[in-house]
């Protein structure tokens, strides 16, 4: 702790003491009975004891016959630090401005104290207004980050986004609590705060998770004269979903007039971004054939189906591979069976050749917001041979809205679903779909996924990313209150 080898004075009336170099004041945080108090530094930044001052400024609105205005400091303990009385001239108009500042001494007590202005007329006490402050020994910098974890892995890569108007609740060395909001850049630096060990807890919200820390809370140390960061990471659960149906053609594929099947068993696997077993998850088609794991942390997963009595599968009995990212599912995980086929060993039909159909999705490296741009999607059959009902579905990323049914598909649920039919060897399809980025959307990054199948084919996906870039939507920024 510094101490400058100088007289110092608890009460300035009218002009302001010495004050330290402040990252965020803050004023009008109090009001009563025609009295407004401000203070500088507010929480949770802190003046230090020895070496800085803290700043009160009053403003007395009154239609009565002023007398004065009285104002107090208490320090922890409720005693008193200082008291002062400023006389309001009779016959001056209202309302009166003031301030004063407080200079704590090196041994001062350490914690948050109550400043206290209260406006007496001739007739008595009318209005009063509090504030408080902090006092420490050491000051340093923390800094408090929120951002979107779209993979799950409790790290921020490079790709992830800010997360802008988060509230975070702090409590500081001496156990005071005040409230930080994150701005667009999902940050909050706030100078000149307590040194020591700080608690951080996020207000969480039911929409979202908290992947690190676990249940958005920890603790932080503020070194003296140094900085101490809090990161926490968020995601958004998303379903997986699909449907069983009656495989007439006994292709694999959904085809259009094909009948659901429901009560028919699917098991959920796989891990998590954080590399944690997924809990087992069973579920039963609908009536109308389809299922739902909803609420999906980030991750890769599996769903198995198992296949009822007299009944045998068209499509494979397990689907891997299926990759949730926050606020982005995987729909069309479908499976298909029939009845048992008696022209195979045990009443099973035999398999035939496997399918080569890859596909390849293209999309701006950037766009802006409100911007209209196209993707483009690819789909060749590498096979020697035809491959049988080709179907590309796309689920359009919540931040993008389209401008246009493409061309040749349809759209149920958010998912554009083109119906390609038979590709012969070698052959290909280009696709494309016209968007435009949701203005007010606050991600910089939105991924979208194309996925396609075909006869006897596994789902088989690519993406392309598309960084934001220029002005994000104004959100409040860097507030604290306490």
């Amino acid at each position: 702790m510094q101490h400058r080898g100088r007289s110092r004075r608890w009460l300035a009336l009218g002009a302001f003491g010495a004050t330290a170099a402040l990252a965020l004041p803050t004023f009008a945080v109090a009001q009563q009975s025609g009295i407004s108090l401000g203070r500088t530094p507010s929480p949770p930044q802190a003046v230090q004891a020895g070496s800085g001052s803290q700043q009160l400024d009053w403003n007395v609105t009154f239609g009565s016959t002023p007398d004065r205005v009285v104002a107090n400091v208490y320090q922890p303990n409720s005693s008193s630090a200082f008291q002062t009385t400023t006389t309001i001239i009779s016959g001056q108009p209202s309302p009166q401005a003031g301030s004063f500042s407080f200079s704590p001494p090196a041994n001062a007590i350490l914690g948050r104290y109550t400043g206290e202005v209260q406006y007496f007329s001739l007739s008595g006490l009318e209005a009063s207004a509090r504030v408080t402050f902090d006092v420490a020994d050491q000051l340093g910098t923390l800094v408090v980050t929120k951002y979107e974890d779209d993979n799950g892995n409790g790290v921020r890569d490079p790709f992830e986004p800010a997360i802008p108007g988060w509230r975070f609740l702090l409590t500081n060395p001496q156990n005071n609590a005040s409230e930080v909001i994150t701005g667009t850049d999902g940050s909050t630096t706030i100078a000149d705060v307590p040194a020591g060990t700080w608690g951080v807890q996020e207000f969480l919200d039911p929409e979202w998770v908290a992947i690190s820390p676990p249940g958005g809370a920890g603790t932080v140390n503020v070194p003296p004269n140094g900085t101490g960061t809090f990161l926490a990471g968020n995601a958004r659960p998303a379903p997986i979903s699909g449907t069983v149906f009656f495989d007439n053609n006994r292709n694999g594929v959904l085809d259009p007039g094909e009948p659901p099947v429901p009560n028919v068993t699917l098991t959920l696997g796989g891990t998590t971004g954080l590399g944690a077993a997924v809990p087992a998850a069973t579920t039963t088609s609908a009536v109308d054939g389809t299922y739902l794991f909803d609420r999906n942390l980030p991750g890769t997963y599996s769903v198995t189906m198992t296949v009822p009595p007299r009944a045998e599968a068209t499509s494979p009995t397990e689907l891997t591979d299926i990759v949730v990212r926050s606020n982005v599912g995987s729909p069309n995980n479908n499976f298909g069976i029939n009845r048992p086929s008696s022209n195979a060993p045990g009443g099973r039909t035999a398999g035939g050749p496997t399918p080569d159909v890859r596909i390849g999705k293209g999309g701006p490296a950037t766009s802006r917001r409100g911007a209209i741009f196209g993707y483009t999607i690819v789909v060749r059959n590498r096979s020697e041979f035809t491959a049988r009902n080709v179907e590309v579905t796309d689920l359009v990323p919540r931040q993008l809205a389209l401008v246009r049914i493409p061309r040749g598909a349809t759209i149920r649920n958010g998912v554009v679903t083109w119906s390609v039919g038979d590709l012969r060897a070698g052959q290909s399809r280009r696709l494309t779909m016209a968007v435009r980025v949701i203005s007010g959307t606050a991600s910089t990054r939105i991924v979208n996924t194309a996925t396609v199948t075909a006869d006897g084919l596994p789902p088989r996906r690519d993406r392309a990313t598309t960084t934001l870039v220029g002005p994000q939507p104004v959100a409040r920024t860097g507030g604290v209150t306490g």
